[in-house]
């Protein structure tokens, strides 16, 4: 994944985070959303190498 996808993945995690309209009240959809963006990430990481 190249450097463009990455950050837009990251800065819609974070939107999603900070913004006051959530899935379900509480923190547990903001855990799973940041553990989502974060396996992505991760595993576009070890694919391309």
């Amino acid at each position: 994944m190249n450097g463009v996808a990455k950050g837009m993945i990251l800065v819609l995690m974070i939107l999603y985070i900070v913004s006051p309209i959530d899935a379900c009240p509480g923190p547990i959809d903001d855990i799973i959303v940041l553990l989502i963006g974060l396996a992505a990430t991760k595993g576009r990481e070890a694919l391309e190498d």
